[in-house]
């Protein structure tokens, strides 16, 4: 009896811990997410609403719609610097009255504890300067938004992939995807003239303008010209004899293998060192492309399980076609290690994208990201709060995801 009272209070500590891990974590995730979204309204060197001259004006929301394309500056105020005007009245400030960007030319390397040249407590550099008189704050906070994004766009671009490629590996095998010798005739075609066209002859013929742009296009002809041959393989010899099962699974799996088999971040850097003009988006791009192999073997896994079940027996003798069995009653039930391997990947995104920065690639230099500011640590060794603030931030955006995940993981077993 003791030993069994044991069992059930270790059970009920762990469940409370878990729980609370939980809840932690999802608070933790919503406070991310409000600092990334409202980043502009939170840090910004441009007021809510001013008066200026007898006229009113609200340039932090014009500055938006206009960064979303919805309106224009007036000609005489494209250039104005709002926190240079003395003559504003009623002003209102954001909490922290400094943009990235904006340059305090006598707070160089301030301290955020030693006495500061301001003239009232808003424009306090509340946790210091960089070695140009930027805050540190201000840009910790927009760095969050970029963390965000990289992290969750490169996680979506490899759940996709991983999503596609794994559940046609589980669920058709190598037994499943039966072809005739047509098809495969002309898949092989297609995917011959998808590397002719999207590789070679497109280059000098095509200037898209970004070297992520130009692969992920020439993939994209590779998959349609390779499903296109195989397509019309079929449409012309429709009755063709020689039908085979294609070993999908077995050619996913060696591709896996053979891209786990490359140590990871030298092959990031490999690709980022070739793209000349490093955008935001290629970085998400590479970082999508290369991290969707966990997601698949784990789709694959729980796929070859499922695909044994009487419930997937029973839509192939009601004669369900192969691909809405697998929509609709298969990859639902799979998912579960998904949510898990995409809140780890989150987390290692973010941390990839801080390592970059660190070492000055990846992204672009008017990109203020965590790494940037760990990289301009190096500058001062005096300078403690540049390292321990984008350090500490770090530190607890990977925390929160890697309690999620374990949650996740928790409630999933």
């Amino acid at each position: 009896m003791a030993s069994a009272a044991r069992t059930l209070r270790e059970r009920l500590l762990a469940k409370i811990n878990q729980r609370a891990s939980w809840r932690w974590a999802k608070r933790g995730l919503y406070f991310l997410l409000f600092i990334a979204v409202f980043a502009n309204f939170i840090a910004n060197d441009k007021t809510y609403y001013s008066e200026y001259q007898g006229e009113w004006h609200a340039p932090l929301f014009r500055a938006i719609a206009v960064d979303l394309g919805l309106a224009s500056w007036p000609a005489d105020q494209a250039t104005w610097r709002w926190y240079e005007i003395e003559e504003l009245e009623n002003v209102y400030w954001p909490p922290i009255a400094y943009s990235p960007r904006r340059i305090d030319l006598y707070q160089k390397f301030q301290s955020p504890f030693a006495k500061q040249q301001v003239e009232r407590w808003a424009f306090r550099h509340w946790l210091g300067t960089d070695g140009l008189g930027r805050d540190t704050l201000a840009s910790l906070i927009w760095g969050t938004r970029i963390a965000m994004l990289i992290g969750i766009a490169s996680m979506v671009i490899s759940s996709i992939i991983g999503l596609f490629l794994g559940s046609i590996a589980g669920f058709f095998a190598n037994d499943r995807w039966l072809t005739t010798r047509a098809q495969r005739v002309g898949g092989t075609i297609g995917l011959l003239c998808g590397i002719y066209w999207g590789f070679i002859v497109r280059r000098p013929v095509l200037d898209l303008g970004s070297t992520a742009n130009y692969y992920l296009t020439a993939i994209l002809l590779l998959i349609g010209l390779t499903l296109l041959g195989s397509y019309l393989g079929r449409q012309l010899t429709p009755r063709s004899g020689h039908i085979r099962p294609l070993p999908l699974d077995d050619l996913i799996m060696r591709g896996i293998e053979t891209l786990n088999a490359i140590p990871a971040l030298l092959l990031l850097l490999a690709i980022v060192a070739v793209i000349k003009k490093p955008t935001l988006l290629s970085l998400i791009l590479i970082l999508g492309l290369l991290r969707w192999t966990g997601i698949a073997r784990f789709v694959r896994g729980e796929l070859l399980r499922v695909r044994s079940l009487e419930y997937m027996q029973a839509t192939q003798v009601m004669g369900l076609p192969p691909a809405l069995a697998l929509i609709r009653h298969a990859l639902p039930n799979a998912l579960g290690p998904v949510y898990v391997a995409v809140a780890f990947g989150i987390a290692g995104a973010i941390l990839v994208e801080a390592g970059l920065s660190f070492i000055g690639i990846g992204v672009p230099e008017d990109i203020v990201t965590w790494g940037m500011l760990l990289r301009n640590a190096r500058n001062s060794a005096s300078a403690w709060w540049l390292a321990i603030f984008p350090g500490l931030a770090i530190f607890l955006t990977i925390t929160v995801f890697n309690l999620l995940g374990e949650a996740i993981s928790e409630e999933v077993n």
